[in-house]
This record gives C-alpha cells, structure tokens and sequence, in this order.
C-alpha cells in the first residue's frame, strides 16, 4: 500500500514537470525567425520593382507564420500594390 503511494506521487511529480519543462521551453535567440524570415530586406529601398519583390519576399513568411495579423498582411498587400503600380508609371 504505501509502495503505491510513492509509486504514484512519483509519476505523477515526473509528469507534472515534464509538462512544466516542454510548455515553457521556447526558441530563444533571433537565428531561427531570422531564417525563417530570410534577409532579402537588407539595402531595398523600394525605389524599384526589385527592391519591392525583396520587401515581399521579407513579409510574405511573416504573414505566413502569422507573425503579423491579418489586418497588417492586408495592408502590405494592398501598399505593395500601390508601390508597384506607381513604379510601372
């Protein structure tokens, strides 16, 4: 009886800071959004359309992750969009 007891406590003390362990472990460091974003936005000025494809390029995996709401990936859309037509002019 009392080899169950501890028997139990100890599964479920072990379970309890497993679940403690992986629900508070998070990625650390700007390495992995750094290469999920890419670095296509370094030196655009979108004063050209190909500044303006290295721009999208940057934002799309963002939007994609949901790293920025849908109102914001609405916006760069409708923005780039704009940009693109005024550069074609």
């Amino acid at each position: 009886m009392r080899y169950a007891r501890v028997s139990t406590l100890a599964c479920l003390l072990t379970s309890v800071l497993t679940l403690a362990a992986c629900s508070t472990s998070d990625v650390s460091g700007v390495a992995p959004l750094r290469s999920a974003l890419g670095n296509s936005l370094a030196g655009a000025q979108g004063k050209t359309v190909a500044d303006q494809n290295k721009i999208d390029r940057t934002v799309a995996p963002g939007c994609a992750v949901k790293l920025y709401t849908r109102a914001e990936c609405d916006l760069h859309t409708k923005a780039s969009a704009a940009r693109r037509a005024e550069l074609k002019s």
